[in-house]
């Protein structure tokens, strides 16, 4: 099966949802209407952009490869070493901003509009769901956020005013809860299509809602001010696991399958066609080493000129970085920047280690934590074709206590591998592993915490921009903590 998203193609379904309404009619409209055009837009015309739009900012792009990745210490950078020093330009800010919030949540907005005037709640519940994880993204990314009056400039709504971030989480998980029960399986009359996520596999949807609410619930679940019952919805998804699926195998992780296609290939392969930018951290050598982690040999390739994996430390000097060697240093696994490697959401390791970390915190309807710590790592090694060996499982074996945490935060370090924007969240939330900054940086030692809004909503949206900064009690730079990790 190919899928080719083409520009022209999207472009011309936004012609049609624009012009459409000013038509002409008589002969001179048949003259002039392109066959091979549509008429009418239809959700399934704009899901593939909508989902495929996401996917690549969040995967690869300036946010996945040079915030969540270089940030994270899975990749360093050894040529143009800036942005490895927290020198982070406002087109790299402004630019996830502006994919997210244009492209992507304005796709979902229509797609979900689309299906309430086709009387389709399946459409509906896709399109909040993949609106869902596209704020949560926005908000661990930046902090408080337009998100309760976002994407209404058609209704009038141009200067939205920003909600707290523990607000946002809270309206997630209902609406999360609220599209998991709208899907209808059965009826095939809702069917949908377009889906280039679960080729249109309604019960993976749903296993990506649940899945998702216990990610962001499982932030949630040490702060005495949440807006919500954390605890509640965590035992609601938990214990009717029928009513409320969550992902169950490897086979259920949320990833876009790439294609080696022109327009579909994974972002990293379409990077690496005429940069080589990036090496693997020596942060992440060094622990896999230490811990003889079969993953390592996924995770990064030896160097050309031989010889055992080297890392690169962050935030060299461009100098410094250039004389490690770019055939003497580890570039960045072969998977992962193959044409068809997977961009990953959420994977089956990761749940586990959620509900490792909740079993951890007393959550009994998440079951064992020694068992769900085991079963994460085996799942991640899975994940890659590998098998764990016993002696790895033996040898890392859950510790008691605050050591046993530091292993399930370190361990769930590791299986996020990629999901570099995932991964720095997690390190803001607990701490772990325990980074520090790199060699050189502009960020007063402060490994950052957050990124800058854009310049556009100080000058577009000053009143709302400047009370969201003062509510979250900080300038609007790389230094204020977000109320996830406070």
């Amino acid at each position: 099966m190919k899928r080719i998203f083409s520009s022209f193609r999207y472009k011309t379904v936004l012609a049609a949802v624009m012009l459409g309404a000013s038509a002409c009619t008589g002969d001179f409209d048949q003259i002039n209407t392109n066959p091979n055009a549509p008429s009418v837009a239809t959700a399934d015309l704009f899901l593939p952009h909508g989902i495929q739009s996401a996917v690549d900012a969040y995967w690869g792009g300036s946010l996945g490869m040079d915030i969540g990745d270089l940030i994270s210490q899975y990749w360093a950078r050894i040529q143009y070493t800036d942005v490895d020093q927290y020198s982070i330009t406002s087109d790299i800010y402004s630019g996830a901003w502006q994919t997210f919030y244009i492209e992507s949540l304005a796709d979902y907005q229509r797609i979900y509009k689309l299906g309430v005037d086709g009387n389709n709640p399946n459409y509906q519940a896709v399109a909040v769901i993949m609106r869902s994880w596209v704020f949560s993204v926005l908000t661990d990314v930046y902090g408080d956020i337009p998100y309760t009056e976002a994407i209404q400039g058609l209704e009038g709504k141009l200067q939205p005013k920003y909600d707290a971030q523990k607000d946002v989480y809270a309206g997630l998980v209902k609406e999360l809860k609220t599209a998991s029960e709208m899907i209808d399986v059965a009826d095939k009359t809702k069917a949908i299509s377009g889906d280039i996520l679960f080729a249109n596999d309604l019960n993976r949807w749903k296993k990506f809602a649940n899945t998702l609410s216990l990610r962001l619930l499982n932030r949630m679940l040490s702060k005495t001010d949440a807006a919500i019952d954390v605890k509640t919805e965590i035992n609601r998804i938990l214990s009717d696991p029928t009513k409320y699926p969550v992902l169950a195998s490897n086979s259920d992780n949320v990833q876009l399958n790439y294609l080696d296609a022109t327009n579909n290939n994974n972002p990293i392969n379409q990077n690496r066609k005429t940069r080589d930018d990036h090496r693997v951290s020596a942060t992440l050598v060094t622990k896999l080493q230490s811990l003889g982690d079969a993953r390592l040999a996924v995770y990064a390739d030896r160097p050309a000129d031989g010889g055992d994996y080297k890392g690169v430390p962050n935030g060299l000097s461009n100098a410094d970085a250039n004389a490690l060697g770019l055939s003497k240093t580890s570039k960045v696994g072969t998977f992962f920047v193959s044409a068809t490697a997977p961009g990953v959401i959420i994977s089956y390791a990761e749940l586990l280690f959620i509900k490792a970390e909740m079993a951890y915190k007393g959550i009994t309807a998440a079951g064992d934590v020694a068992t769900n710590y085991a079963n994460g790592i085996t799942a991640s090694f899975s994940q890659y074709k590998l098998t764990v060996a016993p002696a790895y499982l033996t040898a890392n074996a859950l510790k008691t206590g605050t050591d046993g945490y530091t292993q399930i935060m370190e361990q769930k370090w590791i299986a996020l591998y990629g999901q570099g924007v995932e991964s720095w969240t997690e390190y803001r939330r607990t701490g772990i592993p325990a980074l520090k900054p790199s060699v050189i940086n502009v960020n007063a030692g402060v490994i950052p915490t957050r990124l800058p809004y854009p310049g556009s909503e100080e000058s577009l949206n000053y009143v709302n921009f400047k009370e969201a900064l003062t509510k979250q009690g900080g300038a609007n730079d790389m230094k204020t903590k977000l109320w996830f990790a406070k």
